[in-house]
Order: C-alpha cells, then sequence, then structure tokens
C-alpha cells in the first residue's frame, strides 16, 4: 500500500513538474515573440515618427510656401538633367532649409549652398550671372553641378550613385574617390556608399599608416580630410528625406 501511495505520489509530482515546464516554455515563446515585435515595429514607429515630422515641416507655412514657389524651376530642372524633384527638395531642406539668403562659415550661398568657386565654374558652362543672389539660377546651377557629379559614378547602381553623387556635392569627388582607393585596398567595392562611409573616414593624418600602404606619396591624393562625419550625416539625411518626400509630394 505503501508503495503505490509512492508511486502515485511521484507521478504526480512528474505531472507538476511537466506542467511547470510547459509553462515556462510558453512564457518564454511569448516573450521571445514580443521582443521580435517590439525589433519589428521599433524601426517602424521611429520612421512614421520622422515622417509626420517631415510632414509637418512641408505642410509648414514657409516650406509649403517655398516648395510651391520654386517647385516649377526644381522640377524643370530635375527633369533636365535626369533627377526625380523630390530629391532635390529633400537636397535644399538639407542644404539651406530654403533660406535664399542662407550662407555657411565657409562661404557657400544660396538654397543649394554653392562655393564662389563652383559658382564662377558653373557661370561660364551655363552664362549665368546671378548663381549666387538669383535663388532660380542658385537652383538651376546646383542641380546642374549635381548632375556633374552624378555622371562621375556610372559603374554604381542607382541608389549607389545617388548617395556617391551627394557626397561629391558636399566634401569633393577627389574625397570620395580617395576613399574608393582605400576601398579597393581592402578589397571592397569602391562604387557603393556603405563602403565609402565607412573609408571617408580613414582620410585623416592619423591614418597615416594606411596611406603609406594605398598611395606611393604616403597621403590621400586630395589632401586629408576631416568632415566625413558631415558628408555621411548630409547624404544619409538627404536619402531618408527623398525617401519619404516621395510617399508626401
Amino acid at each position: 500500500m505503501i508503495s503505490i501511495l509512492k508511486i502515485l505520489l511521484g507521478i504526480i509530482l512528474l505531472l507538476l513538474f511537466l506542467a511547470s515546464c510547459q509553462k515556462s516554455t510558453q512564457e518564454k515563446s511569448i516573450i521571445a515573440e514580443a521582443d521580435t515585435l517590439s525589433e519589428q515595429t521599433g524601426p517602424k514607429n521611429e520612421r512614421n515618427q520622422k515622417w509626420l515630422e517631415l510632414k509637418r515641416q512641408i505642410e509648414s507655412a514657409r516650406y509649403s510656401k517655398s516648395v510651391l514657389k520654386y517647385s516649377p524651376v526644381i522640377k524643370k530642372y530635375a527633369k533636365r538633367y535626369g533627377f526625380d524633384w523630390r530629391l532635390i527638395v529633400a537636397q535644399i531642406m538639407q542644404e539651406s532649409r530654403f533660406r535664399e539668403q542662407a550662407q555657411s562659415p565657409v562661404g557657400a550661398r544660396g538654397l543649394m549652398q554653392l562655393m564662389p568657386r563652383t559658382e564662377r565654374e558653373i557661370s561660364r558652362e551655363l552664362d549665368f550671372e546671378y548663381i549666387l543672389k538669383n535663388p532660380r539660377e542658385n537652383i538651376a546651377a546646383g542641380i546642374y553641378h549635381m548632375k556633374k557629379q552624378y555622371s562621375l559614378f556610372t559603374h554604381s547602381t542607382y541608389m549607389n550613385r545617388i548617395k556617391l553623387s551627394l557626397a561629391a556635392y558636399n566634401c569633393g569627388a577627389g574625397r570620395v574617390f580617395d576613399a574608393g582607393d582605400i576601398a579597393r585596398f581592402h578589397r571592397h567595392p569602391s562604387d557603393q556608399w556603405k563602403y565609402i562611409k565607412i573609408y571617408l573616414t580613414m582620410l585623416r593624418n592619423q591614418d597615416w599608416k594606411i596611406h603609406l600602404q594605398v598611395w606611393p606619396q604616403g597621403k590621400p591624393k586630395h589632401g586629408y580630410f576631416y568632415g566625413s562625419d558631415e558628408t555621411v550625416t548630409y547624404v544619409d539625411n538627404i536619402w531618408e528625406m527623398y525617401e519619404i518626400y516621395r510617399e508626401i509630394l
């Protein structure tokens, strides 16, 4: 009798243990599902917030008036040089926030923030006289300058070509080419932004060890560069805005 009771007690304890294990497994499964859902919805919620923020900006009185005011010239020259006009809107937002008299600490001016040297070069090529003073000429010249950068990266996919062109617009094509040299040294493609954005950070004087291995003269062909963070932020911000503007505009 006692042995039967022991057997029954053992069976009961075993059943309780199995039930506990099953509950623990279910709880872990629920937690795992919740974590997965959080991972999936986190970026989505962040994107939705960004989307709403940009939507509010573009619908605000100042920006909507500016986009409406300059959209004809933006569309005209974007079409002429083969760009989506909404990309140019995103670029202007990043460059000047549509402030006609915007001027950077290094001397870039206008809606498209063109440097005086670039302005003089484009003035000769397009026969424009008031690129730094006339907002419409500034837009036309900026899009033309963007096209010149775009023509330098013919072997890239469309997305990479746009991003590399934006980087060249911001920091100069020479910097992008130098970063490409380091990418090739590391056996990475030199026509993909995800690699160029990394190697732009290696054009500083303190990176001399890698420079000695890449270039015979021991330094980047186009000089040292310390503005990689600004350029990477510039490109990534414009592309993010562009993707959202394609849904809004």
